[in-house]
C-alpha cells in the first residue's frame, strides 16, 4: 500500500470502509501486564499527529523483517481534542491490520482506550490484548462474544 493510499484511508475517516477487506477475527492472543518491553513497536495517533505522520510510521513499520507486534497508542487529551475517540481507535486499527503483515500482532492500548474499545477493536484487525494486571476482564467471554477464541500468550 503507497503513503497516498494510506493518507487517504486514514482522510476517509471511515472504519467500516478501512475494514472492509479484513475477515473476522478468529483467534486473540493475550496476556496480562503492561506490555512493556516486550519488543513491540508504538504507532502514536489522535492528537498531536496527522496522517501524513501515521501514514510514514506505519510504511515503515512495514518495512521491517523482524516486527513481532505494534501497540496503538492515542495522544495524550488536549484542550483542543480528546486524545481519540471510539471512530479514530478502529479505524487506526483498520488502516495498520491492511499495512502490516498478517503475521504482525496488533495490539490497542487497553489502559488508553478500555476493554470493550479493545474488544471492538479485533473486528478491524486487531489481534492481541494485553490486559492490566489489575483488570478482571475475562478474555475467554470477550473473545467468545465476538466469534473468536482466546489463547493465552
Amino acid at each position: 500500500m503507497t503513503r497516498d493510499e494510506v493518507i487517504a484511508l486514514l482522510d476517509a475517516r471511515d472504519p467500516l470502509a478501512a475494514a472492509a477487506p479484513i475477515g473476522p477475527p478468529r483467534e486473540i492472543t493475550w496476556t496480562r501486564g503492561d506490555g512493556a518491553n516486550d519488543g513491540a513497536e508504538v504507532v502514536r495517533y489522535g492528537a498531536g499527529t496527522t496522517h501524513a505522520d501515521i501514514a510514514d510510521r506505519l510504511i515503515a513499520l512495514a518495512g521491517q523483517r523482524d516486527l513481532q507486534a505494534v501497540l496503538l497508542v492515542p495522544g495524550d487529551d488536549t484542550d483542543e481534542r480528546p486524545g481519540s475517540w471510539g471512530v479514530e481507535d478502529l479505524l487506526i486499527t483498520a488502516v495498520t491490520r491492511r499495512v502490516l503483515p498478517d503475521g504482525v500482532a496488533i495490539r490497542n492500548d487497553w489502559a488508553s482506550i478500555g476493554g470493550p474499545a479493545c474488544q471492538a477493536g479485533a473486528s478491524f484487525g486487531a489481534t492481541e490484548w494485553i490486559i492490566p494486571a489489575d483488570d478482571d476482564a475475562d478474555p475467554d467471554h470477550l473473545a467468545e462474544a465476538i466469534g473468536a477464541r482466546a489463547v493465552m500468550r
